[in-house]
């Protein structure tokens, strides 16, 4: 068990699996005292404590925020990535890629800011992409609500800064998760994802989770309004 999270609460949503999941344990090594939010808090028995939330839900999002004693770190995981380029994406998939990627972050940033403000600190950390920076052929709507979620990060970052708040956006790459692997289809799916990475790998969760732990730190205190891309070299 680490030290550098004692003492302090975080929430991370979105923790059933990925990097996600790899942020609340890395977070409860650290000495977090983590609550992770799932569509499926099963997948944590045994890990930490867990509760049943869809972020879609925006009054389910404040209850839960605003029922916390106190909240230290707020982490943002939650995603879908559609697929379609711009003759192909429809208003369904827009509607619902921003719904999860960019409008259920604001709330759940509108219902943790006030108490942080109040106790002049806190941590936000939104798992944006580096698709926000490097655009890829079929994920038009995708990239615009990481874009999205890295503006919506850098100014809340700059209202909140006065108040000892930090706000930040990790934008990771390619990583192994159970998303991927179902979008990959197979073993040359896999194959294919790592070949396009200049280290010639993919990431993995606990590579995303490491930077999450330092920006939740107070190592990580002079840090705010970034978006840290972790991608391998993707965008270069």
């Amino acid at each position: 068990m680490g030290e550098r999270l004692r003492g302090k609460k975080a929430l991370v949503i979105a923790a059933g699996q990925g990097i996600g999941r790899a942020i609340a344990e890395a977070f409860q090594k650290e000495g977090a005292d983590v609550l992770a939010a799932t569509l499926h808090p099963e997948k944590l028995q045994g890990v930490c404590p867990a509760v049943a939330l869809d972020a879609r839900d925006r009054a389910a999002l404040f209850q839960l925020i605003g029922g916390l004693e106190r909240l230290d770190c707020l982490v943002n995981a939650q995603g879908v990535v559609p697929t379609g380029g711009l003759l192909e994406a429809t208003d369904r998939d827009w509607e619902e890629a921003f719904l999860l990627n960019t409008q259920s972050v604001f709330w759940a940033m509108q219902a943790a800011a006030p108490g942080m403000k109040a106790r002049r600190s806190g941590c936000i950390l939104n798992i944006a992409s580096v698709a926000a920076f490097k655009m890829v052929p079929g994920r038009l709507v995708y990239a615009a609500t990481k874009a999205a979620l890295v503006a919506l990060s850098r100014a809340a970052a700059l209202e909140l800064a006065p108040y000892g708040v930090r706000v930040n956006a990790i934008c990771p790459g390619t990583v192994d998760t159970p998303s991927l692997r179902e979008r990959a289809g197979g073993p040359e799916g896999i194959a294919a994802f790592a070949a396009r990475q200049p280290l010639g790998r993919l990431g993995q969760p606990e590579e995303i989770a490491a930077l999450a732990v330092y920006l939740a730190s107070d190592e990580g205190g002079f840090a705010t309004g970034g978006a840290f891309v972790v991608d391998g070299g993707m965008s270069l």
